[in-house]
């Protein structure tokens, strides 16, 4: 495992990271969920904690956070502790991921936990639209897949096959360790070499390649249910990690739909107030990228608020964004960047997330000044890379006859679920 100590002088809390690099991305069809089912059952009792109950009571009474999150590249638990219990919260992550039961019980018990919280998911709008369009840009692929699993998947995974994946993602070899806070470097690392250093080394889990294969089909799915609001994405691929225009690809994003300043908050907003909230986010995988606009509105102001954000983003494309929109943007993913490092979970997280999924470490002042080196004119012409003439595919959730054609273009073209 690579172990990261990161001193944070005069903080009020240390937090404590357990990174896997497997997470949903690296699962099979015939698997899927099975990382995220494994995330839940660290919680449900080791040999020395024998349940739920007394593994959070170890850490709730120290006044203590612990939690757990699965993503595509990578499976996270972490524990946030005031300065002088660092060691309880070491210990208490290396005993759940060395000495988890997966008692069979607690496995079925789970299991009906986690279908009832895809069941949840599927009455939730933004979650139906979010899954639309990944399963449509990442066919065949993990990163297209519901991290929680299918019900049918969940329901025949067996407490073995649970003990043999975890097994693997705990492995030395597909870990990382970072602490951050006020801390003793040397003492930190004798800790994780104490708590972690009987775990088998493993192999490297091998990243399944996504190949794009042509363009992604439906390019609308429509979601009828009842509301009074429909909820709407628009996405497309974007930059792979390591494509040098990724920090003039945040640049746009966030000047297209990150915070009030953004042209998208902007026009829909404030100028025509047809929503309440636009935004844009943009995600970034080892081979792929892609950014999604999400909003709602009326149902009969939904052409109009779509064809607006398409109309932006072909502005974009034609003519790139003003110096003063650089600026903006350029300072608000600065801003995000410096000012989470107050938090000593998301110093202990940039430490994990860089040494798992980045080829280069950098620093948050190294990252800082690779958007301060984005100049104006590459803008347009990243633009043009990513926002071809077809790039966009929509979903949208709510009160809407599935055969109303839905803008997808960026000169106003509409076009119908199939």
């Amino acid at each position: 495992a690579h172990v990261a100590v990161t001193p944070v002088l005069g903080a009020r809390s240390v937090s404590v990271i357990v990174a896997s690099r497997i997470g949903s991305g690296f699962e099979s069809p015939a698997e899927q969920g099975i990382s995220h089912f494994v995330e839940h059952m660290v919680f449900k009792g080791t040999a020395s904690r024998p349940s739920y109950t007394e593994i959070a009571a170890s850490i709730e009474r120290l006044g203590g956070q612990l939690n757990a999150i699965t993503e595509p590249e990578m499976t996270v638990l972490w524990a946030k502790v005031a300065p002088s219990h660092w060691r309880t919260a070491l210990e208490l992550l290396g005993d759940m991921v060395a000495r988890s039961q997966f008692d069979a019980g607690e496995v079925s018990k789970e299991r009906g936990v986690i279908l009832d919280e895809l069941g949840t998911l599927n009455d939730v709008p933004e979650e139906k639209v979010r899954r639309s369009v990944r399963a449509r840009l990442w066919p065949d692929h993990g990163l297209g897949r519901e991290v929680a699993g299918r019900p049918r998947n969940v329901q025949g995974i067996a407490p073995d096959q649970l003990r043999a994946h975890a097994r693997r993602m705990f492995a030395g070899a597909n870990l990382v360790l970072s602490a951050a806070g006020d801390l003793d470097q040397p003492q930190v690392l004798a800790g994780f070499e104490q708590e972690f250093g009987s775990l088998p080394t493993g192999r490297v889990a091998g990243w399944p390649k996504f190949r794009p294969n042509g363009l992604p089909k439906p390019r609308v799915v429509i979601d009828d249910r009842d509301g009074d609001q429909v909820l709407f994405a628009i996405a497309g691929r974007t930059l792979r990690r390591e494509d040098h225009d990724r920090y003039a690809m945040d640049i746009l994003c966030a000047a297209i739909g990150e915070g009030m300043g953004s042209r998208l908050f902007e026009d829909l907003r404030e100028s025509r107030g047809i929503v309440y909230e636009v935004f844009s986010a943009l995600f970034v995988a080892r081979d792929s990228g892609a950014m999604t606009i999400e909003a709602a509105t009326d149902p009969d102001r939904l052409p109009e608020a779509m064809e607006a954000v398409l109309r932006q983003l072909g502005a974009i494309r034609r003519d790139g964004i003003s110096a003063s929109e650089l600026e903006r943007a350029r300072e608000f993913i600065k801003g995000e960047i410096l000012l989470s490092m107050e938090d000593t979970y998301a110093v202990a997280a940039w430490s994990a997330r860089e040494h798992l999924l980045e080829t280069e470490q950098l620093s948050p002042e190294q990252v800082v000044a690779k958007y301060d080196e984005v100049e104006l004119e590459d803008l347009p012409r990243v633009a043009r890379r990513v926002f071809n003439k077809r790039w966009a595919i929509v979903a949208a959730s709510g009160p809407l006859d599935p055969d109303t054609p839905l803008p997808v273009g960026f000169d106003g073209a509409t076009a119908k679920a199939s």
